[in-house]
């Protein structure tokens, strides 16, 4: 009987050092400008001035890559909701952290690279669960904190704000601006009655 020797673990280069951000920070800048058919490691050690194979001293893979970055920017806007939830007025602080960094055309990139890297659809699942129980954490605070308690369950208000803020900023990077000003005047007169 052939045993076969299994091979040994390749050493790979630390998480978190200043050349894995620089990795990810080149891929996230190719995955927003070019979109996700460019984010090869070739583009990637050329954007950041280093030889290729070192993308693969870092990473696996480019899937291993891609699910990185996600985890790295999903990892600042969970901190950024959390901080908006412990701030004096949690739902102001949370839609304005919504609506203000939503990158609609990274999201798009990620949503379809989701479709075929099955690591990246669980983070990306992950994350919007996370996400929606701080929000549904801050609009139940919001909602003990009046008397006349509002008729739209907090989950359904965490999933319309989302949507909104999503839907308000992929129209505002396309140029799109009509019926904004109405929604958001709306969305500012809410947060005025809830949350004082």
């Amino acid at each position: 009987m052939t045993t076969t020797k299994p091979e040994p673990a390749r050493r790979m280069g630390p998480p978190g050092s200043e050349n894995w951000h620089a990795m990810l920070d080149g891929a996230e800048d190719i995955l927003r400008e070019e979109g996700h058919a460019e984010l090869t490691s070739r583009r990637i050690a050329e954007r950041i001035g280093v030889k290729q194979r070192l993308v693969y001293y870092y990473f696996h893979t480019m899937d291993d890559l891609v699910v990185a970055l996600f985890r790295r920017l999903s990892e600042r806007e969970l901190k950024r909701l959390r901080d908006a939830l412990n701030s004096p007025h949690s739902l102001r602080e949370m839609w304005n952290t919504n609506v203000g960094s939503t990158d609609a055309r990274l999201i798009s990139e990620f949503m379809a690279l989701a479709n075929r890297i099955a690591d990246l659809r669980a983070e990306v699942i992950h994350f919007i669960e996370e996400s929606r129980d701080i929000e549904i954490e801050a609009i139940e605070a919001a909602v003990r904190r009046k008397a006349n308690s509002n008729a739209i369950p907090p989950a359904a208000l965490a999933i319309l704000a989302s949507s909104v803020a999503l839907s308000l900023s992929r129209e505002r990077q396309l140029g799109v601006s009509s019926g904004h000003e109405v929604v958001l005047a709306l969305i500012d007169a809410f947060l005025d009655e809830v949350d004082d």
